[in-house]
């Protein structure tokens, strides 16, 4: 992973729940009017991709705020009802070239939810395979009265529907059922 981005710098903007992940930052997502005085810095930070998580979402705001600031844009549209699964596998590839390349933003409305599902999904179907850690579960925390339902919801949605499409297991059952066990502990640390 090459990284250049100044995460430390990013982090303190003080911009909401942000948090380094994967050699790039996530956090809220910076289309708000009160988050638009950070940009400059985003920019002069290092970061070179905004991954936005929200989906149903109509606004080209962030789009059009990245373009601006000369900064690329992708779309990993998380929804944890899994209504667009297919949307989500087809995303997956490119979502995963960008977290290796880091200095990117993951943005998404609070950074925490959808967050944590985009990161467990690369980590479960990509990373694991890798060597690379787990991720740290920062909206779907058991001390906060939160399990990690949703997540393993679009976990299990992903993996029914590539078994479908590729005729195989993405992986042994076994693996998988562990990978969903550590990204469950992880929610209880």
């Amino acid at each position: 992973m090459i990284n250049i981005m100044d995460i430390q710098r990013i982090i303190d903007t003080d911009i909401p729940d942000i948090a380094p992940v994967y050699g790039g930052v996530r956090g809220r997502s910076m289309s708000s009017k009160g988050l638009g005085m950070v940009w400059p810095t985003i920019k002069e930070a290092g970061v070179k991709t905004v991954i936005e998580l929200r989906c149903f979402d109509d606004s080209k705001k962030l789009p059009i705020i990245c373009e601006k600031f000369g900064i690329d844009y992708f779309r990993f549209p998380i929804d944890r009802k899994v209504r667009n699964i297919e949307e989500i596998i087809a995303a997956f590839p490119r979502f995963c070239e960008l977290i290796d390349k880091g200095d990117f933003y993951m943005a998404c409305y609070h950074g925490l939810h959808r967050t944590d599902i985009a990161v467990s999904l690369y980590w479960v179907f990509y990373g694991a395979d890798r060597g690379i850690e787990p991720p740290q579960i920062r909206g779907y925390r058991e001390d906060e009265g939160r399990d990690t339902s949703k997540i393993m919801r679009v976990l299990n949605a992903m993996y029914a529907r590539m078994t479908e499409i590729n005729g195989v297991e993405p992986m042994p059952a076994e693996v998988f059922k562990e990978r969903k066990r550590i990204i469950n502990e992880l929610s209880r640390m």
